[in-house]
């Protein structure tokens, strides 16, 4: 058996086997037959010469790359790395590779980004909640027959595919759970409503006091300044220092409900014995002590459906934009009290 140099080429193995570049082609993709012998003298030709298949050279033959690029914005919340992991499990199901790549706040990496995703010739993109990506860099990937789909918060662009989450629905899940245990003084912690996440998660907090006869009382609402414990803390203190502070709190983030909880144990206070507490995102949650209630996201769901509209959109450039609307689901760990 010949012995092999460095910088093995797929002709090399084929020569070394003695065997055509078809059936070592047909070894690699694991596709056609191959002889027990043929398959075992390559497969160890290829382990011991440690020969790597020239992606970018087999994308440029069959035009596409088999890699998807996913952007995502840094956030100390595990909500990001969660769909992060969803979408790669899905990608890789139908075969492909995901390169993830995260922009954080004032660092305006985003356009450096989409330029490398274009230089690696993706065959689509994933945006996930990252607004930094500009329409414009998002019009030029599809300007170049790259397939976009957005998850969580999104733009409307003409064949741009969505993924948005029922934030409204799960919201009003949340409190009407509170509500049916007797809670009639309701907390809410949140961004203020910028973004439409935010605007629907209020909204479906609104909805489920209303639909109870619930007067919305503007001191029980709390909007802080980002997604973060200290935040979480910060409102806690303020709505316990209030002369008829509510006996339930709605997190819009389960970061928010690990300040709630560690306002809590410096007053003496305890979830769910002094306060009802409901989190959102289901990220944290089942960590902490006591296990807090929130409202989980169809991460699964949202993965599959990322990888099946870049595949639609493969198969058909000039398709219509699709929105896709995914359900949340209420994960009870009993931290809400009944009150009498």
């Amino acid at each position: 058996m010949q012995r092999l140099g460095k910088n093995v080429r797929m002709a090399d193995i084929a020569e070394a086997a003695g065997v055509s570049l078809a059936t070592v082609g047909r070894v690699l993709h694991k596709r056609g037959y191959v002889s027990a012998a043929n398959r075992a003298r390559i497969e160890r030709l290829i382990q011991t010469a440690g020969y790597v298949p020239d992606k970018l050279a087999q994308g440029l033959k069959n035009r596409e790359s088999k890699l998807i690029g996913h952007l995502v914005v840094f956030n100390p919340n595990m909500l990001f790395a969660k769909i992060s992991l969803a979408v790669n499990t899905a990608a890789l199901a139908q075969g492909f590779q995901v390169l993830t790549m995260t922009g954080h706040p004032n660092l305006d990496e985003e356009e450096a980004q989409v330029r490398e995703l274009i230089g690696h010739r993706v065959d689509g993109v994933i945006i996930t909640s990252n607004t930094r990506v500009s329409k414009a860099l998002i019009r030029k990937l599809v300007g170049l027959k790259i397939p976009v789909v957005m998850i969580e918060r999104t733009f409307t662009l003409p064949q741009v595919d969505r993924i948005r989450v029922d934030d409204r629905q799960g919201a009003a899940e949340a409190v009407r759970h509170i509500i049916a245990r007797g809670h009639r003084r309701i907390g809410f912690i949140g961004l203020p409503l910028v973004h439409d996440v935010e605007k629907l998660r209020y909204r479906g907090y609104c909805d489920a006091l209303g639909d109870a006869g619930l007067a919305l009382d503007q001191a029980c609402t709390c909007f802080v300044p980002e997604y973060s414990v200290a935040a979480g803390y910060q409102a806690t203190e303020a709505l316990s220092k209030l002369a008829d502070p509510p006996t339930a709190v709605f997190a819009t983030s389960d970061l928010f409900a690990c300040g709630v909880l560690q306002a809590l144990h410096q007053q003496g206070r305890r979830v769910p014995e002094d306060l009802a507490l409901v989190g959102y995102d289901d990220t944290l949650s089942a960590l902490l002590a006591p296990p807090i209630t929130s409202v989980g996201l169809s991460l699964e769901a949202i993965g599959q459906h990322a990888i099946a509209l870049i595949l639609r959109r493969l198969g058909d450039r000039k398709a219509p934009a699709r929105t896709v609307r995914v359900n949340t689901v209420l994960i009870d760990r009993q931290s809400v009290s009944t009150l009498a």
